[in-house]
């Protein structure tokens, strides 16, 4: 029921390639309360009307054909997948927004009569339905009420079914954190893409790095200092974040003031046009994990590199394109900012109380199994396990001889999932 080897670089990295043609398909079109739109796909065997469904949303990724359709179709289930409003661009996400297209995804699937639903998180969907959920089970009022840029979200009104479980499938901490782990600390002007202090550059010879694909090996008190002035480039990136904003705001005001239609012609054109300026941030280097390229760092079976990047990551974190490249500054905030987003996974899992499985990938280059643990430890669910997929990369396929050797990851996947569902919820 997965999609053949041979076939998938081809496809987008999450797609499936065939499918059942008995399996019944409904484009479904949806309005948040906000009135934005959103669509997703659902899916249902041909010969039965399964009580449960097997949901699915990325921030940005395209997640209405997702790998495990075929499979958990074949075995009984419903799968919605729906994407985001932000499909194929953050460049102005906010977090907080996509919980008004879950919501409007899980109306509808219990309107449709869906007794149980199964929150997927696979990728950038782990800390996105363990935010919806740990949103969705609070008290109206007890949810957020903002963003990390201070706009309003109105939370409490929402109606927000639950899930009824969470499974995260090589899921990251969440973008805020994943990107802390990859921002360049050698930069030294947000300005100038080219400043570099060379003591805290990962692709430095001086500091253990070597021509890929040879292993680099960096000493743990430098990376300990490495990690910390990641953490100090978030927070002065957040810093031009919330000045841009401040800027943004002040002339604003002074546009909708008393005193504005005293003040001089020229001086009135320049505070309208300020005050209708939106900010972009531009952010240069963001693919230096020094993890990357030390496999003693967090060890597993990973192969050196990231999926961001082909071949060594130095090519990803000086090339066009990139994580996070182009900004809005309420979109890092709320996104890419591992210094203010409020979709941190080891923050929001507290409050998910459902059963929860999380599902690690041991050959996945950009996810770690500390990571992992620390998303276990930080559960809130009574009931929890982390289990692995051996010789399994970030999109489950097989990595090396020895993956080769195994089944395919994405039907152990299922063959794990699925008895998992089963034991708690019953058939589908």
């Amino acid at each position: 029921m997965s999609q053949p080897l041979e076939e998938r670089g081809r496809r987008l990295p999450f797609a499936f390639a065939s499918l059942d043609p008995r399996v019944r398909r409904d484009v479904v079109y949806l309005e948040a309360s906000d009135t934005a739109q959103t669509f997703g796909i659902l899916y249902r065997p041909p010969d039965r009307e399964p009580r449960t469904v097997v949901y699915l949303m990325h921030p940005r990724g395209e997640f209405t054909r997702h790998y495990v359709v075929p499979g958990l179709t074949a075995r009984g289930y419903a799968v919605f997948g729906q994407n985001s409003r932000y499909l194929n661009n953050d460049t102005d996400m906010v977090h907080e927004r996509i919980l008004l297209d879950i919501a409007a995804g899980m109306r509808w699937l219990r309107g449709q009569g869906f007794e149980r639903v199964v929150l997927l998180g696979n990728s950038g969907g782990g800390s996105l339905l363990a935010f919806y959920q740990s949103q969705a089970s609070r008290l109206p009022g007890e949810r957020l009420a903002s963003t990390p840029s201070g706009e309003p979200i109105d939370l409490a009104s929402e109606q927000m079914p639950p899930g009824d479980l969470y499974i995260a499938v090589a899921a990251h901490l969440g973008e805020g954190r994943f990107m802390l782990n990859v921002l360049d600390p050698s930069v030294t002007n947000e300005s100038d893409p080219a400043s570099y202090d060379p003591r805290w550059d990962m692709y430095n010879p001086d500091n253990g790095y070597r021509p890929f694909p040879e292993a680099s090996s960096y000493d743990p008190a430098w990376l300990a200092e490495y990690r910390q002035r990641q953490r100090e480039r978030s927070l002065r990136l957040d810093a031009i974040a919330r000045e841009y904003l401040a800027e943004h705001a002040y002339f604003r005001g002074e546009l909708r003031s008393d005193r504005y239609a005293a003040l001089p012609a020229a001086t009135r054109s320049l505070v309208a046009r300020r005050a209708r300026l939106g900010r972009y941030m531009v952010i240069y280097r963001t693919l230096a994990n020094p993890a990357y390229l030390d496999p003693s760092i967090d060890p597993s079976r990973r192969p050196l590199g990231s999926i961001f990047s082909p071949g060594d990551p130095i090519i990803g974190n000086y090339g066009y394109g990139g994580l996070a490249r182009v900004m809005t500054p309420r979109g890092w905030l709320s996104t890419w900012s591992g210094t203010s987003s409020q979709a941190d996974l080891p923050e929001t899992i507290a409050h998910v109380k459902v059963p929860t499985l999380i599902v690690f990938a041991d050959g996945d280059c950009d996810i770690f199994p500390a990571e992992q643990q620390e998303i276990l430890e930080k559960s809130g669910a009574a009931d929890k396990s982390l289990v692995t997929l051996e010789w399994a990369d970030h999109y489950l396929n097989p990595v090396g001889e020895d993956g080769r050797r195994l089944p395919d990851p994405r039907e152990r996947l299922l063959d794990l999932i699925v008895p998992w569902i089963e034991e708690r919820i019953g058939p589908p």
